[in-house]
């Protein structure tokens, strides 16, 4: 499999000197679905800009198709972009702001025609294209800014922020629609968004940004499953992962909650890999997923048992999430119940299975 984009030791220094991208690297292989993810101002639009041209790289090496493309002008890099804010015509129809990109660069009419037609029908735009983008929803307007894309046939579509504009039951629809133009067109996209529920539907990988440092590259999947650090751990999962301060015991069965003297019975595997952690800080790590109530699982984990202090519970029909505290540590627990629950101490259980443990000085995961 060839890579379409390749990043090697990229780097983005500011003339005021800031550091915006520290040495990233990837390659991205022909039909992925990338996803750019972070919170404002780490650096993943700042990626996506140096890939499109529109920002200088100050170091490293960018090939996109085969072709180090560093010095190479934004039209000559075969890639499209699609952003947050549409960016259309507003005086020129649908149909006109499909084909502009290729009118300027004088394609042949009938091309244009075919390519703006094939677009149009894939995206579900053929009854708009006579339609100015004031006569059109957002949903649509976002639509076309994909279609114009789509019609240059790049070898990269770029994809900045583009459903953030949008309210959340059409990003939901649009989400769909874009997972499956990803798969009819077997293009590779880079996509960027602020959003983990968006990276973890969408993305093939998803690259986690902090501070200009790239934290994980991994599937959806594997990011869920075992995060890098604890800053992964807390940014992909909803609710966000639960955190909770202790050290191991000296004969590394236990982990004791600071404070509270709770202790919760390792696994052999935990037991295993915590070998150089004995008497030390760490810090336990589950999903609100692997919190348990039901008397099944608290009959099974006698020995990681403990009870919430509830603040609030929050009933959401399949499932209920319940806020509250064991010892100073805040938790959320998910719970799959149709009754509401009111509560204000339950006795819970953790899957010892689903825990990691954290490095408390480097915060990476404990392997």
């Amino acid at each position: 499999m060839s890579a379409d984009v390749i990043l090697k030791d990229v780097n983005k220094v500011y003339p005021n000197g800031f550091h915006a991208v520290y040495d990233f690297n990837i390659e991205i292989q022909k039909g992925e679905f990338i996803v750019l993810a972070g919170p404002s101002g780490c650096g993943k639009s700042t990626t996506l800009r140096m890939i499109a041209g529109l920002e200088e790289i100050s170091s490293g090496d960018l090939i996109i198709n085969g072709k180090k493309v560093n010095n190479v002008a934004p039209k000559d890099r075969d890639i499209a972009m699609v952003f947050q804010n549409y960016a259309l015509y507003a005086h020129m129809t649908v149909y006109h702001n499909m084909a502009f990109s290729l009118t300027i660069r004088k394609v042949d009419p009938v091309e244009i025609h075919a390519r703006v037609m094939k677009a149009a029908e894939v995206l579900g735009l053929v009854p708009y294209l006579n339609r100015k983008p004031k006569q059109l929803s957002g949903g649509q307007r976002q639509r076309v800014a994909v279609g114009r894309a789509i019609v240059r046939d790049p070898v990269v579509f770029l994809l900045d922020e583009p459903l953030s504009n949008l309210d959340a039951k059409l990003r939901g629809t649009m989400r769909k629609e874009l997972m499956q133009l990803h798969e009819r067109l077997n293009a590779t996209f880079v996509y960027v968004t602020h959003d983990q529920i968006e990276a973890l539907t969408l993305a093939t990988r998803i690259v986690v940004m902090k501070d200009g440092y790239v934290q994980q590259i991994a599937t959806p999947k594997e990011m869920f499953d075992n995060p890098e650090n604890l800053f992964v751990a807390g940014f992909i999962g909803t609710p966000p992962m639960n955190f909770m301060q202790g050290m191991i015991d000296e004969a590394g069965e236990y982990f004791v909650q600071d404070g509270t003297g709770l202790k919760f019975k390792l696994t052999h595997h935990q037991e295993e890999i915590i070998g150089n952690y004995l008497g030390k800080k760490v810090t336990l790590a589950v999903r609100a997923e692997y919190i348990y109530i039901d008397d099944a699982h608290l009959a099974e984990n006698k020995e990681s048992q403990f009870t919430i202090n509830v603040d609030y519970t929050e009933y959401l029909g399949a499932y209920n999430l319940i806020y509250g505290n064991v010892g100073d540590e805040a938790i959320i627990s998910k719970v799959y119940n149709r009754q509401e629950i009111t509560d204000k101490e339950i006795k819970a259980c953790f899957d010892m299975n689903q825990v990691h443990f954290f490095d408390v000085e480097t915060t990476k995961r404990i392997r």
